[in-house]
């Protein structure tokens, strides 16, 4: 498809989904994920092997790795973290697959956030939560999950919005002024916010992150099947809601940033990108051993 492509080939695939197959209330019910984990498998193929996925309710990440890198990856995590009613229910939250390339660590992040032009606050809230209380943090002493990774990818439906009205993104859009819409993006200048305090500061963790240049349309909130956006009562107001982010690393290399506008099953358009990501690879032989450690024979057990 124009959204997975195979040509070129890429290294690793990192997928992650919200609301796939079912509404957000189907999948508090049932959150089987695995006809769309098969799908994408087969679109792959057998060159490619998915070595962990997990679900949330309807939010989903799997992460697929070309047959070249199999012998390089190990210590493969996985988790998950509530943030919807009394931070208990699924309904929003992340999905969090860990991994080691070699000796490098890499973190992806499949995130759904608190809904609503409002809400910018409490999707600040909800990253923190996400990256503080993540089940497979390695040190305790860090601030979060994203300081025990080298590389470390946060996606998904972020859900920031536009302040603005509705009949002004209109006309910017029809006049192509992408950078009038950006500039009322609640998210960017969180971004590019100074790393201060990551309690009390209204920038939150974002600052740890950053973005690509958004060159595509708002992907929120279309009339499903079509190119229109929102034409019910609520008028919502169009927005870049889906978003990739990645932990500001010098090894890290943005190649492509954008959306999909020919997929128009959802009220979103889909979005991808690009990275050109440097491991250490050089010499390795496998996981090292701690020498103190008492050498007990292991017995392992495959079924």
């Amino acid at each position: 498809s124009a959204w997975l492509v195979t040509q070129p080939q890429h290294h690793v695939y990192v997928v992650g989904t919200c609301e796939c197959e079912r509404s957000i209330e189907k999948s508090m019910i049932w959150a089987d994920k695995s006809r769309w984990e098969a799908q994408v498998c087969n679109h792959l193929g057998k060159e490619y092997r998915m070595i962990r996925s997990h679900n949330m309710s309807a939010i989903h990440v799997m992460v697929l790795v070309h047959r070249y890198l199999w012998r390089y990856i190990w210590d493969i995590k996985s988790a998950q973290v509530a943030t919807g009613f009394g931070n208990l229910i699924g309904n929003k939250g992340g999905t969090q697959i860990g991994f080691n390339v070699g000796r490098t660590s890499i973190l992806c992040v499949n995130a759904h956030l608190a809904a609503h032009a409002s809400k910018m606050k409490e999707r600040t809230q909800n990253l923190a939560r996400i990256l503080v209380d993540s089940p497979i943090r390695r040190e305790k002493a860090s601030s979060g999950v994203h300081e025990d990774y080298d590389r470390v990818f946060f996606m998904g439906d972020l859900n920031p919005r536009l302040n603005a009205k509705r009949t002004d993104v209109d006309a910017w859009l029809a006049g192509k002024q992408l950078d009038k819409c950006l500039e009322k993006d609640q998210l960017l200048p969180l971004l590019h916010s100074e790393l201060g305090d990551q309690v009390d500061s209204l920038a939150g963790m974002w600052p740890w992150f950053e973005e690509a240049a958004i060159q595509f349309p708002p992907t929120y909130k279309f009339d499903t099947h079509t190119d229109r956006y929102d034409s019910s009562k609520k008028q919502r107001v169009p927005s870049w809601t889906d978003r990739i982010l990645w932990k500001r690393d010098s090894q890290v290399r943005s190649l492509a940033y954008g959306s999909i506008e020919s997929l128009q099953c959802s009220d979103h358009r889909p979005i991808f990108a690009q990275f050109e990501v440097m491991v250490d690879l050089d010499h390795w032989e496998g996981p090292e051993v701690d020498s103190t450690k008492d050498k007990k024979s292991t017995v392992c057990c495959v079924q």
